[in-house]
């Protein structure tokens, strides 16, 4: 089969591999559909621990084609998504119910190998049939949604709340609509390109604003009395999230939300810090959220309709050039697909 195969920073390869063999406890996937995630890119610049000789890609779904002697609840034919974060289950984290922070997390396409690639092996449990109404290309995006949606519930929103998001990538247009679903009065989204801010806006943004125009934050002290009640980080990078300090209200929650390259560091002011009497928050994984993305999507709850998405195919050439080149700013998601879909 075709894999996509992490060799070492800036090393990958479309190469030709065996098939998984399953274990007992495991599915074999036909993949066919995975996203490409920011995760993906730091892991090809060395910015996020991967293992090496590991196929990555960690937000897919396919279809069950075998299964093993102990599985139980799924049968070949099954659609399916994976949640690529495996618990050990008894470490102290674990016991506490917080499995996002394992002490040995691994995950599939991370540290084990994953979904760029025409068949996977995965764990049974991993597994989530998906509904009727849910096509592939649109279930690849349950694992992206169910992180999100654990970010929204660290917001913790309510009807009252402002809440201004930073960053309309794939991740901020999820965001923006679980704001909404939560019931968000006011939702503000800051972004410097220009087509995302419109695509902001057709997903009913209620005021989108350029962080570089040199009114920014009186605009946005204008529009909600003073900053923004939640502040969602999305962007992933520093500057971005001194922009939230920055119009987060008094005692308002800030959520830091994006993966940023290690060398990132925030500078705050602690003056400032101490007279907003601010609650800041990062949120990690998806701790028991995968059904409700998976539920949310096959509802049509969540939409990815107006998102840019790139769909490239399991190519060598092609996906080299996706890592190594300057990333496209008007596209939304790249997603490989594999076995026609």
């Amino acid at each position: 089969m075709k894999a996509l195969i992490f060799r070492s920073p800036f090393n990958i390869s479309v190469e030709e591999v065996k098939t998984p063999e399953i274990t007992p406890d495991e599915l074999l996937i036909k993949v066919g559909a995975c996203g490409v995630c920011g995760t993906d890119f730091n892991i090809y610049e060395g910015k996020a621990p991967a293992g090496l000789n590991v196929i990555i890609g960690h937000e897919y779904a396919g279809e069950v084609i075998e299964t093993g002697k102990n599985v139980f609840g799924f049968e070949p034919g099954d659609k399916v998504a994976i949640d690529p974060n495996i618990h050990c289950g008894y470490c102290e984290y674990c016991r506490q119910g917080r499995i996002h922070l394992c002490s040995n997390l691994k995950a599939l396409g991370v540290t084990i190998n994953g979904g760029f690639a025409e068949y996977s092996a995965a764990p049974f449990k991993q597994a989530y049939k998906l509904p009727e109404t849910l096509d592939i290309k649109t279930a690849a995006f349950a694992e992206p949604l169910s992180c999100c949606i654990h970010g929204i519930n660290q917001a913790d929103v309510a009807m009252h709340n402002t809440v201004a998001i930073i960053g309309a990538g794939a991740i901020g247009i999820l965001m923006l609509q679980l704001a909404r679903i939560k019931g968000a009065k006011k939702i503000i989204v800051v972004e410097t390109d220009p087509q995302k801010r419109d695509l902001a806006l057709m997903n009913k943004a209620d005021f989108v604003f350029d962080p570089s125009d040199k009114n920014f934050v009186q605009n946005i002290n204008d529009v909600t009395s003073g900053g923004s009640d939640i502040v969602i980080e999305c962007a992933g990078n520093a500057k971005a999230a001194e922009t939230a300090l920055k119009i987060a209200k008094k005692g308002g929650r800030l959520i830091i939300f994006g993966l940023s390259s290690p060398d990132a560091y925030l500078n705050i002011n602690l003056q400032d810090l101490f007279h907003k009497e601010l609650t800041i928050k990062s949120s990690l994984l998806n701790p028991n959220t995968f059904q409700t993305a998976v539920d949310m999507l096959g509802s049509k709850k969540i939409s990815i309709e107006s998102l840019n998405i790139k769909y490239l195919n399991l190519d060598n050439s092609e996906i080299v050039s996706l890592f190594s080149q300057p990333r496209n700013p008007s596209v939304n998601k790249n997603m490989i697909l594999t076995n026609n879909q």
